[in-house]
């Protein structure tokens, strides 16, 4: 432990804390910029994570379920999305351990240096370097602004499907008729009008017959149906 006092080893590790959080906290940086863009678009996004949440609020309605409370459906698929294989969560956390790490090892080393009764410079040089390591992590904190880019991704999540795809699905899903009736009054009114009248054979009722339907899934929304049945069911 001497020698790795001597060896400048405390400031090592705690430059070494301090890149690996800088790193991490580019990368989550740059992968909710991402999301932030793909969320600007989310009815059109091709991107996983939009694409899938947006399917699976569509498939709630579309199996007359509903989605009730908005923000936990968006807040439960933010918590599971990964990147690298561990979550974005996972990701902030392990970076406040490597502030905390690096405060507490800084002032380890230093206490241990004054134990062994070894030079001032190196008891000073540990200390410093976990004060000016903690200094710049709070300062690229600040720069990456992590945690508000994680509350703008969700507001903006939820806008869209609160404000916009909810009342479009429930017209379509609750309200077919009523949204039928509107666009008649409304929007075939000035077509009517234009139009001569015509000469309509009605056909008895007897004699009507329901247009067959049929309706293909993807193996996608197949799957993405399953798991709505699943969650709802328990």
């Amino acid at each position: 432990m001497r020698e790795f006092l001597n060896d400048n080893g405390a400031v090592y590790g705690v430059a070494a804390l301090c890149i690996l959080e800088i790193l991490i906290k580019g990368m989550l940086s740059h992968t909710y910029k991402r999301l932030l863009k793909a969320a600007e678009d989310m009815g059109h996004s091709e991107h996983r994570l939009m694409k899938s949440l947006r399917m699976k609020f569509e498939t709630c309605y579309k199996l007359k379920i509903g989605v009730p409370n908005v923000e936990i459906f968006v807040e439960k698929y933010l918590r599971h999305y990964q990147l690298l294989g561990l979550r974005l969560k996972t990701w902030e956390v392990f970076c406040n351990q490597c502030m905390l790490l690096a405060m507490i090892g800084s002032l380890g080393f230093g206490i241990w240096a004054m134990i062994l009764d070894l030079d001032p410079k190196i008891i000073f040089s540990s200390l410093f370097a976990g004060v000016l390591g903690n200094g710049i992590l709070l300062l690229f904190d600040g720069m990456f602004a992590i945690s508000g880019k994680r509350e703008l991704l969700r507001i903006d999540m939820m806008d869209y499907l609160e404000n916009v795809l909810k009342p479009r699905l429930e017209n379509e899903t609750f309200h077919s008729q009523m949204l039928e009736e509107y666009q008649q009054e409304y929007f075939d009114f000035d077509k009517e009008e234009e139009q001569p009248a015509k000469v309509v054979n009605l056909i008895p009722k007897e004699e009507e017959k329901m247009p067959e339907v049929s309706i293909d899934f993807t193996k996608e929304e197949e799957e993405i149906i399953r798991e709505v049945i699943r969650e709802y069911l328990g």
